[in-house]
């Protein structure tokens, strides 16, 4: 986007200011040894009492900021139907990054009007870093615009994966998605697996990795962090190269030089 960034919305701050009170509620219960009442809703699906704890967080400043709104959790620690418009919240993105005390997760609240999101943040409290972005009004990280790093040589790109449980990988065959994980590790300078996939996809945005791939993810994780890689010039499909992404959707992001190469990388 332009060097510049329009002013942020009254409903924009609003989310920013609810995502930062519900990090450094997490923050303070950070690492599984702390929090006893760590559960699996599936497998290797974890929830911890912090997720509730923080989604609880987020929906009482939402009810608070828009209280005619629609409300969508992870946790469904405060769901509501709205009219055409609702808040989407992963309180914490990275959960299983959290309950084993590793300090790489994002707080995630996106706003969707009509089907489509248009605001939406993603904070992380260890890095103290804020990540936001509104339709047509750029990304910002902590305030300052952000643009993705242009790069078109996956030699010299850095890309992130997810790597999938047992039965995550259904837009391709499993068998592509690992190739594609192969092509990737034998091309590039390297392929990180950071544990959540909303602050991976910011990362694009910020010029931490060159792209990102994985499947499976819901409008809750990813919402808002493809808005912002969207306004910070990078690219967002699915492996089909489809820009309006199903829920459930596999993710291919990355900078416009090369998210064709990683698209390929899925096709071949």
């Amino acid at each position: 986007m332009s060097e510049a960034t329009a002013a942020s919305s009254w409903r924009l701050e609003g989310m920013k200011a609810i995502a930062v009170e519900a990090g450094r509620t997490a923050m303070r219960a950070l690492g599984r040894h702390r929090d006893v009442t760590t559960e699996q809703k599936g497998p290797r699906d974890f929830q911890t009492a912090s997720d509730r704890l923080a989604e609880t967080t987020i929906v009482a400043g939402l009810r608070k900021l828009d209280p005619e709104a629609g409300i969508w959790g992870e946790e469904g620690m405060g769901d509501r139907e709205g009219e055409g418009r609702r808040y989407i919240i992963d309180p914490i993105d990275g959960t299983t990054n959290f309950a084993w005390g590793i300090p790489h997760f994002g707080i995630v609240i996106s706003y969707e009007e009509a089907g489509e999101i248009v605001a939406g943040v993603v904070y992380d409290p260890s890095m103290d870093e804020l990540f936001a972005a509104e339709t047509g009004k750029g990304a910002t990280l902590n305030g300052q615009p952000l643009s993705v790093v242009p790069n078109d040589d996956p030699v010299n790109a850095l890309f992130g994966a997810g790597l999938p449980v047992p039965g995550q990988v259904v837009s391709v065959p499993e068998e592509a998605y690992h190739r594609a994980l192969r092509r990737m590790m034998d091309t590039s300078s390297g392929v990180r697996r950071l544990g959540s996939s909303a602050l991976s996809i910011a990362w694009v945005a910020a010029g931490r990795l060159d792209g990102f791939i994985e499947d499976g993810l819901s409008h809750i994780d990813m919402g808002a962090s493809v808005l912002i890689l969207r306004e910070a010039g990078g690219i967002v499909t699915d492996f089909a190269g489809n820009e309006r992404l199903a829920e459930p959707s596999a993710i291919c992001a990355a900078t416009p030089g090369l998210h064709p190469w990683l698209a390929a990388t899925l096709r071949d």
